[in-house]
């Protein structure tokens, strides 16, 4: 099956990337501060946004990016688009803030409802209308090979036509965001055979 990745994403090191063109770059921030920068600059209009944990900022700046909120088949139905995801830390992040609050004897339910990993694949699905397969996978470090079988498997078996795979870390300010958008057939700015040896490529590159 002709399955390409045509767009790809990365956030890291106060920089974004698509497509190995850098777009946006800002002095060293904390991540709160550089999300929000990154939001002003892309002149995002999604007023959700500033009530997300930082997981789900990262993610979903990776994916407006990704899609540019107008890349994305519409021909497609929304539940033939997949998107998969994986990280190491979970929320863990947003978990140990609630546990503070909890001590503190504040109980947020603002920042209890970001206390899955799986909530920043809602904020984006949210946004970009998918509806279909989606699973968030935790691992010590990003395994592709296993993401592109699962992938490529839902294509094969016709579950999915389009989908976004990649990895979101976040934990203590420390950042990584790799998104790619798969399609079968060739369409888009970008063609690469979505395999595990391209996916690594394009992630080593930055």
């Amino acid at each position: 099956m002709n399955i390409k990745v045509v767009h790809h994403v990365r956030i890291l090191h106060n920089c974004i990337y698509k497509d190995d063109q850098k777009l946006f770059e800002s002095a060293t921030l904390p991540f709160p501060q550089f999300s929000e920068s990154a939001y002003r600059h892309f002149q995002l209009a999604y007023p959700k946004f500033h009530k997300m944990d930082d997981l789900s900022k990262l993610g979903w700046l990776a994916a407006d990016i990704l899609l540019n909120n107008s890349e994305l088949d519409i021909s497609k139905s929304p539940f033939k688009r997949g998107i998969i995801l994986s990280n190491k830390n979970s929320s863990l992040d947003t978990d140990a803030r609630y546990f503070n609050m909890v001590k503190a004897g504040i109980a947020s339910p603002a920042v209890f409802v970001y206390s899955l990993p799986n909530i920043v694949i809602g904020e984006i699905c949210i946004r970009h209308g998918i509806k279909g397969e989606n699973t968030f996978f935790i691992a010590d470090q990003y395994n592709i090979p296993a993401q592109v079988d699962y992938i490529n498997n839902l294509f094969e078996t016709g579950v999915i036509e389009s989908a976004i795979g990649g990895w979101v870390e976040l934990m203590n300010d420390q950042y990584d965001a790799f998104l790619y958008y798969a399609v079968k057939g060739n369409s888009g700015s970008h063609f690469y055979p979505h395999t595990a040896e391209t996916i690594e490529k394009l992630y080593q590159q930055k």
